[in-house]
């Protein structure tokens, strides 16, 4: 597994540097392309498999987003949401057992969902399921990336956290992050979970917030789907005790008692290269007309 850093823009440039990268990287491994059967790529946002259409990233062209992938690389190439590969690999790596409703919960920087629905992942009409962290649910005047007030992301992501925690140090609350950044502005995702895990107290409390936060929007998943198993996974998740005690705290104030017994909260422990490893099963499935 290569982790090449890449930084994702909304461009041309972006898109062709994303094309680049995957040729060096079958010319650098000596792959006669005519032995590769297709590239998953995996993007965030609103992406249509069916069509190859991206809504959210490079939507700039009136050619589906997997042709253009295709003509620059030499290969048929299948589009996927970050999320449902991430989900999907998730759904597939032995976790489940005898499950077969199931919901992956993927805390990032936004919310994503992933649904299993009788051993099959959920995709809706357009493609477009799982937009969990847009729904309304709190009153505040904070604007989602989306463009709207009040989504559960407001609150309950890793932009909620990471906001929050810059907010409080600006207001004079002490942090050890302050010693390792002057600029406290630099601080990343990843930093406030390593703090809170060397026992920062105020990184511990704002995921303490964002865990309470996101406990509320899951008992309305957990009211709606009464799912036998929800996987939490995504770097917040990786804060384990942190987001989970809280999380389940409010899923047991917020939702149905009667619902909720019988739902099973997992937080994964896998890495972010499960997601590549999702876009593999989805490109074979498809490759083999395994799913629809």
């Amino acid at each position: 597994m290569n982790n090449i850093p890449f930084l994702l823009e909304n461009n041309e440039q972006s898109l062709l540097s994303i094309c680049k990268e995957i040729t060096t990287f079958i010319e650098k491994h000596h792959i006669n392309k005519t032995k590769i059967l297709g590239v998953g790529i995996n993007l965030t946002g609103r992406i249509n498999y069916r069509t190859g259409y991206s809504y959210s990233y490079f939507n700039f062209y009136e050619d589906p987003l997997s042709n253009f992938f295709e003509q620059h690389i030499g290969i048929p190439t299948f589009l996927e949401n970050d999320t449902k590969a991430l989900a999907y690999a998730e759904f597939s790596s032995g976790i489940l057992k005898e499950a077969k409703d199931a919901l992956f919960i993927n805390v990032d920087n936004g919310i994503g969902l992933g649904i299993l629905i009788d051993n099959k992942l959920y995709y809706g009409k357009s493609g477009f399921s799982g937009e969990f962290g847009h729904i309304p649910i709190f009153d505040n005047d904070i604007i989602c990336k989306c463009g709207k007030k009040g989504c559960l992301e407001t609150e309950a992501s890793g932009y909620a956290l990471r906001r929050k925690v810059i907010e409080e140090i600006k207001k004079g609350a002490t942090s050890t992050l302050t010693k390792k950044f002057p600029d406290i502005n630099d601080v990343k995702l990843s930093d406030i979970i390593h703090a809170a895990k060397k026992d920062d107290n105020l990184c511990i409390e704002a995921i303490n917030y964002i865990g309470d936060r996101l406990g509320r929007g899951v008992a309305a998943l957990i009211n709606i789907f009464n799912p036998e198993l929800i996987i939490v996974g995504g770097v917040v998740a990786k804060s384990d005790e942190y987001l989970s005690l809280p999380l389940k705290n409010a899923i047991n104030k917020y939702s149905l008692s009667t619902v909720n017994r019988d739902t099973k909260i997992i937080i994964s422990n896998h890495t972010d290269d499960l997601a590549a490893y999702g876009a593999c099963l989805l490109l074979r499935d498809r490759l083999l007309e395994v799913t629809e």
